[in-house]
C-alpha cells in the first residue's frame, strides 16, 4: 500500500513539474511575441514618418487609418503584457487572478470596438458588443468592490 502512495507522489510531482515547464514555455513564448510585436509597431511608426519626410510634404501628423493601426497595435501589446502577468501569477501561486482576466477581456473588447466598422456592422453585433462591455464592467466593478471589502475586514 505504501508503495502505491510513493508512486502517486512521484506522479503528482512529475505532473506539477510538467505543468510548471509548460507554463514557463508559454511565458517565454509570449515574451518573445510581445517583444517582436513592440519592435514591429515601432518600426511601422518610424517607417511611416521616414516615408513622409522623404516625400517632403511637411505632413507629419498621423492620419486616422494610421492612428487606428497604431492604437490597435498598442492594445494588442497591452493584451500580451496582461497575459504575461496572468501567466506569472499562475506560475507563482498556481491560481488565475480574476482581476487580470477581466482587465484582459476589457482591453480585448476595446480593441474589438476600435476595429469595428460602425457603418456596416449589423445592429445586433453592436448591441451584443455593448452587452459584453456592460457585463465585463459590472463584473470588474463587483470584483474590485469585494476585494475592497475583504481588505476592510482584515
Amino acid at each position: 500500500m505504501a508503495e502505491g502512495l510513493g508512486n502517486t507522489g512521484r506522479i503528482l510531482r512529475f505532473s506539477e513539474r510538467f505543468e510548471n515547464f509548460i507554463v514557463l514555455v508559454l511565458l517565454i513564448t509570449l515574451m518573445v511575441v510581445v517583444l517582436i510585436a513592440t519592435g514591429g509597431l515601432i518600426w511601422m511608426i518610424l517607417l511611416t514618418f521616414s516615408e513622409r519626410i522623404q516625400m517632403g510634404s511637411g505632413d507629419y501628423h498621423f492620419t486616422m487609418p494610421l492612428l487606428h493601426e497604431v492604437f490597435t497595435g498598442f492594445l494588442m501589446i497591452l493584451i500580451g503584457l496582461e497575459l504575461m502577468k496572468t501567466i506569472v501569477m499562475y506560475l507563482d501561486k498556481h491560481i488565475v487572478h480574476v482581476e487580470v482576466v477581466l482587465s484582459v477581456a476589457l482591453i480585448a473588447i476595446a480593441r474589438h470596438v476600435i476595429d469595428m466598422d460602425l457603418k456596416t456592422s449589423p445592429p445586433l453585433n453592436l448591441i451584443g458588443t455593448g452587452v459584453i462591455i456592460f457585463a465585463l464592467a459590472i463584473g470588474y466593478f463587483y470584483f474590485k468592490r469585494s476585494s475592497a471589502l475583504e481588505k476592510e475586514e482584515k
